[in-house]
């Protein structure tokens, strides 16, 4: 019944944070991650990843 409705629309994003500004960070893993995720491998665990009744519950968008 709300399947679809604009106004539940939640869009997940990820970036790197800038290492020259925050030194601590592990940007080179970082960096693995955010490629993993838009990869086509990447997309398809997060387009496949389902609740205990089997319903879909992302809809990868990376472009």
């Amino acid at each position: 019944m709300l399947e679809g409705d604009r106004t539940l629309f939640n869009q997940y994003g990820v970036m790197a944070v800038n290492p020259e500004r925050h030194p601590h960070v592990k940007y080179a893993e970082v960096m693995k991650f955010i490629n993993f995720l838009v990869s086509e491998k990447g997309q398809k665990a997060i387009a496949d990843f389902r609740d205990s009744r089997g319903n879909r519950l992302f809809h990868p968008n990376a472009r």
